[in-house]
């Protein structure tokens, strides 16, 4: 579908043209909420191929992320430290 002010291309999900601002008009608001309705039904779940083909269910813990960051950030100021005495060394 086209805007009817401007011409530019609608996107597939909202209301208004990102062109110009212009609202739909109705018909392309009806025709906007179909497409939306079908896109919903055809969601496709994605999985891994691991979790599909494991023998027993993979845990996934996602709280070592955070537990990396707080390691990498007492890692820098260790290291900062270090150049910090270093740097004091060579100038004495």
């Amino acid at each position: 579908m086209y805007c009817k002010k401007c011409g530019a291309a609608l996107p597939s999900t909202g209301f208004v043209c990102r062109s110009c601002g212009a609202m739909m008009d109705e018909e392309q608001i009806k025709m906007q909420k179909k497409f939306m309705e079908e896109k919903e039904k055809t969601k496709v779940e994605v999985n891994l191929l691991s979790d599909r083909y494991s023998k027993e269910p993979i845990q996934r813990e996602y709280k070592t992320q955070k537990d990396n960051k707080y390691l990498g950030a007492v890692f820098i100021v260790l290291v900062v430290i270090i150049l910090v005495i270093v740097a004091i060394l060579k100038v004495m």
